[in-house]
């Protein structure tokens, strides 16, 4: 049987007690509903020891994906030293162009580009000089927890309000 047969059961089982008058019906009710109770605990516990796989298959899968974006990473910074490397070759005995039968390799000038020497202090100085068109703001987001502790402290906040949710934890 099912969880949610089970679940259904169990209502079903609550709804006909009120009905029950004779003892014999009375126990037979409460030995069924041990019998439900004792099925239900098995299925939720097979369910919490699968969640529980899942969970560790998630943070293995978490774990490989780190290694993985690591590894990555290096590849992309050999290729950048790399490409550095030959770039700075070629220019240093003049060649704009290589043509060869598996390649074909070429330096180019790329469109101007604003660049700086340190961002933090270019920033902070169009903070400090009100240059601010040169600058980009990202969107304000909501911070929850001053929210939550102004609705505790009872102040009314248009489209906000305190409300509790359930979790189930599975050790």
């Amino acid at each position: 049987m099912k969880l949610y047969e089970l679940t259904s059961d169990f209502a079903e089982l609550f709804d006909e007690f009120e009905s029950m008058e004779d003892d014999d019906m009375k126990q037979a009710w409460f030995d069924t509903l041990d019998g439900i109770e004792q099925e239900f605990e098995v299925k939720a516990e097979n369910i919490a020891v699968f969640i529980k796989e899942l969970n560790a298959e998630i943070e293995a899968l978490k774990q490989e994906e780190e290694r993985l974006r690591a590894r990555r990473k290096a590849k992309e910074n050999k290729t950048e030293s790399l490409k550095d490397y030959l770039k700075s070759c070629m220019i240093c005995i003049g060649r704009l162009k290589i043509d060869t039968v598996k390649a074909r390799i070429s330096i180019r000038n790329n469109p101007e580009a604003a660049q700086f020497d340190n961002e933090k202090d270019f920033v902070r100085m169009c903070m400090e000089n009100d240059l601010d068109d040169l600058l980009r703001y990202k969107e304000p987001e909501i911070n929850k927890t001053a929210v939550k502790e102004a609705l505790k402290a009872g102040e009314k906040i248009p489209g906000a309000e305190l409300g509790r949710t359930q979790s189930i934890i599975i050790k």
